[in-house]
């Protein structure tokens, strides 16, 4: 039976990448992808990894498209408002929760370290999405998070007191999918303040080398979610 709802969940993800190809919100190698990735965290972790991945999803797209043409007309290179996502762009912002659920998967008594991982990562990354996203769009002042002068709108490294708040609202999102499943003790304010140093650091590798093209988006979204997964790892360390 384990088998069969396996395979109708894999169905189901297969299906539900084919809409988000149909709205242009992914193109196809990136709805595979999807596809993929929520597979092996159904797979791993079960209903909470989902969900958590799936409010992800709903939120960046969601604040992806908001007031889309207007945001193009601050950044010049519109890395963030393309109407459909690669799929280097999603395993830049979900690989480290796949390897978190590939880790539950194999060894099942590290399920909860697993699904902790799943959850900080994409709390981190919902975090810089709705950062990057809303904070560019209704920020006021915006400054260089290395040397806190003004700085243009939209650019790698540059940050306002509004995105850091969207920011923050993003990992407390995703952190409740957690408490109301499981548990809102430490893991849940674990979760928010991993997700949120995932997101500082994001800025801080975008000011300090994106923008000097040493790095790319895709791999800081990556140090974004190591950041996250490795402050996760240690809090579970601290408080157990």
């Amino acid at each position: 039976m384990d088998w069969i709802t396996n395979l109708l969940f894999l169905l189901l993800f297969i299906l539900l990448s084919g809409l988000t190809v149909k709205a242009r919100l992914l193109n196809k190698p990136a709805a595979a992808s999807g596809a993929l990735l929520a597979w092996l965290i159904w797979l791993g972790t079960g209903v909470t990894g989902v969900l958590s991945l799936a409010l992800f999803f709903i939120c960046g797209a969601g604040a992806t498209r908001w007031k889309k043409k207007v945001k193009r007309q601050w950044i010049t290179e519109v890395q963030h408002t393309k109407a459909d996502r690669s799929a280097s762009q999603v395993w830049a912002n979900g690989g480290i929760a796949g390897l978190g659920a590939v880790l539950a998967l194999m060894f099942p008594v590290w399920m909860e370290e697993g699904l902790l991982i799943i959850v900080a990562v994409l709390a981190a990354a919902c975090s810089d999405t709705l950062s990057s996203e809303l904070g560019t769009l209704y920020g006021r002042r915006f400054f260089n998070c290395l040397t806190w002068k003004a700085d243009q709108r939209g650019a790698d490294g540059v940050v306002s007191l509004e995105g850091f708040v969207f920011g923050l609202l993003g990992t407390v999102l995703i952190a409740l999918v957690y408490g109301f499943m499981h548990s809102f003790g430490w893991q849940f304010a674990g979760i928010v303040l991993a997700g949120f140093l995932g997101n500082l650091a994001d800025s801080f590798f975008g000011a300090a080398l994106q923008r000097k093209g040493l790095l790319n988006n895709d791999w800081v979204n990556v140090l974004n979610t190591i950041i996250a997964a490795i402050s996760i790892i240690l809090l579970s360390i601290a408080f157990n």
